[in-house]
């Protein structure tokens, strides 16, 4: 439940010593601010490609549900655009990710005594590992450059909303196995694509601009898998979010929904 959720951002969100970076936090616990409704906000609906992935027709049905049914409760809501430069800054992201990744691995090789290569690594995880060792100082540098970039373009969309509301991710979850890190036949471009920009165009703008998000299963798919509709805010307004959601959860519930193969329909 959202409430579950709120309680337990509540024990983790409490600053340790030595952290270097604080986000505000609000007097009141966020488990009590999430039972108090949400100011009126204005809400940009967004379902296009932002890493060039379409979103599926049903996944974008949900949200565009959500979406009224927020304009019910009061809200504003509009469609809406957001960039942060697609795949191709996807692929520079990678250079943030895997920045000595293989020094990493050399460091796990030299104390085990196994040296990473095929016999040793996944074919997906050697390309990552060969890939790392291209990517220079200067380089990651540069792509912090690029990040802030990145960060600055998505916050225009703050500028003119309180809240983001999105696909969690553009299809439901594949089939185990369809992520395999054991294919050797993918190149490098098409795996930033099936591993970063199918699953993750509409979550990866909130790693970026480390703004608060929630994932809710609004919907049911078709094929019998949950659809999970985002709402996210602006920076250290978690508050707000969670306010929504509780809202969300009461006028769209989901919690007589269970999967085929659950704990509840056990029998004996």
């Amino acid at each position: 439940t959202v409430r579950d959720a709120a309680a337990l951002l509540d024990c983790f969100a409490i600053p340790q010593i030595g952290d270097p970076f604080l986000i505000p936090k609000p007097e009141e616990a966020y488990a009590s601010l999430a039972r108090k409704p949400a100011r009126k906000l204005r809400i940009g609906l967004l379902t296009g490609p932002l890493a060039g992935v379409t979103t599926d027709a049903e996944v974008k049905a949900a949200v565009e549900a959500a979406g009224r049914k927020l304009a019910e409760l009061g809200h504003w809501v509009e469609p809406a655009e957001a960039d942060f430069g697609g795949l191709a800054a996807m692929h520079k992201l990678l250079d943030v990710w895997f920045f000595n990744f293989h020094a990493r691995l050399d460091g796990y090789a030299a104390r085990t005594g196994r040296k990473p290569g095929p016999d040793t690594l996944e074919p997906v995880i050697l390309k990552l590992y060969e890939y790392a060792k291209s990517v220079t100082g200067p380089t990651f540098m540069q792509r912090l450059l690029d990040l802030n970039g990145m960060r600055r373009k998505l916050g225009e969309f703050y500028a003119r909303h309180d809240i983001w509301l999105s696909p969690t991710t553009a299809r439901v979850a594949e089939p185990h196995g369809h992520y395999n890190l054991g294919r050797a036949d993918v190149s490098f471009e098409t795996l930033v694509e099936q591993l970063f920009a199918v699953p993750c165009q509409f979550c990866l703008p909130h790693n970026i601009m480390g703004t608060p998000a929630m994932s809710l299963p609004l919907a049911m798919h078709s094929t019998g898998l949950p659809i999970g509709v985002q709402i996210a805010g602006r920076p250290a307004d978690e508050h707000t979010v969670l306010q929504l959601a509780t809202a969300l959860e009461a006028a769209m519930p989901w919690a007589s929904r269970t999967a085929n193969m659950h704990v509840s329909k056990a029998s004996g």
